[in-house]
Order: structure tokens, then sequence, then C-alpha cells
């Protein structure tokens, strides 16, 4: 028996809990800058 896991098929990163994580794509770095800076008003 190998003791390797296989490949990696992802890959995961943590988020403390009070945080958002997101991810874009097809934009340019300058409009998803704005975007995140831009301020949501949930209900």
């Amino acid at each position: 028996m190998g003791r390797g896991k296989g490949n990696p098929t992802g890959w995961i990163a943590r988020v403390s809990t009070g945080q958002i994580l997101f991810e874009m794509d097809g934009v340019s770095l300058s409009n998803a800058r704005q975007a995140t800076t831009l301020k949501v008003h949930l209900p």
C-alpha cells in the first residue's frame, strides 16, 4: 500500500466566522476591486 492520498482535486481555504469568501472571473482587476468596495445593504 502506498502512503500517498492521490492527486489533489481542489483547494480549500479557512474562512473565519463573519467573513465572506467569493471569487470573480471574467472581469478586469480594476472592476473586481471596485466591486469589493461597494457597500451592500442586506435586509
